[in-house]
């Protein structure tokens, strides 16, 4: 099992936020970590945190071998063209090793956008991938979905390989699951985010539950608070369910000395 980290790009020293970002990215790869994913769109809002995609871009430029997530887009409220172009730019500048992750959640009020009426906020978000997976792939890209179309677009930088980055979805419910793989097929990963214990195995229930037997070929991501990590860590070998990463949480960046106490774990 992979242990990671993940944290809303926000300081609490005296070290200016990109040399605070660059420390700990590098840090967190020398100790081993496997991962590294931002706070989502949800979380960088309620912990008045920076962009999570700037951040990012900042980790991405201070290492070399450590995985990037995203942990929770919210694709819904975000331009297709421009969310498309940031995270190709994050995996440029970082060789190739950044992961999506996807909030299909209902976005909170705070994010909401009074001149923009999103009534269905999964079919846009859905729709929004699909024209950015075009973008992504294609040299002259054509989309046509109901929210966002488009014709003979050319969209640069795109992923490394012209490929699109391995896609996790925050676990959620079956209804919106279904539709999800309808429009895109199985996810790559499964992200239990904040999640408890219990909840953990009813999401993987969920999993299972849509994608029978190819749900053994998602790869589950489970994150909790760093203070929960000790007991997360002791749990997962007595669990149902299988779980391929641990990942622990922090409302802020982390000092080395976090970074070493998260990793002793692995």
């Amino acid at each position: 099992m992979d242990l990671g980290i993940a944290c809303s790009f926000r300081t609490t020293g005296g070290e200016s936020l990109g040399t605070a970002i660059a420390r700990a990215g590098a840090a967190a790869e020398q100790a081993g970590l496997a991962s590294w994913w931002a706070g989502g769109d949800r979380e960088a809002a309620a912990d008045r945190a920076h962009d999570p995609n700037l951040g990012l871009q900042r980790v991405a430029r201070a290492t070399g071998r450590i995985r990037l997530g995203l942990s929770g887009d919210l694709l819904s409220l975000h331009s297709a063209a421009v969310r498309a172009k940031q995270i190709a730019s994050i995996d440029w500048f970082g060789g190739g090793r950044l992961e999506l992750g996807l909030d299909l959640a209902a976005p909170p009020a705070v994010l909401a956008d009074p001149f923009r009426d999103v009534d269905d906020h999964v079919g846009r978000a859905l729709d929004n991938l699909g024209a950015m997976c075009a973008l992504w792939t294609q040299q002259r890209a054509s989309y046509a979905g109901e929210h966002v179309s488009f014709a003979g677009a050319i969209a640069l930088p795109k992923p490394v390989g012209d490929r699109v980055p391995a896609t996790h979805l925050r676990a959620t419910t079956s209804d919106v699951l279904d539709r999800y793989t309808a429009a895109h097929g199985a996810p790559a990963g499964w992200l239990a985010w904040q999640a408890g214990r219990d909840d953990l195995v009813a999401s993987v229930d969920v999993l299972v539950k849509v994608l029978g037997d190819d749900a053994d070929g998602v790869r589950r991501t489970w994150c909790v608070p760093v203070a929960d990590l000790p007991a997360a860590r002791e749990a997962v070998a007595d669990l149902p369910v299988r779980v391929d990463e641990l990942v622990a949480d922090l409302d802020h960046l982390p000092t080395d000395e976090e970074i070493a106490a998260i990793a002793a774990f692995g």
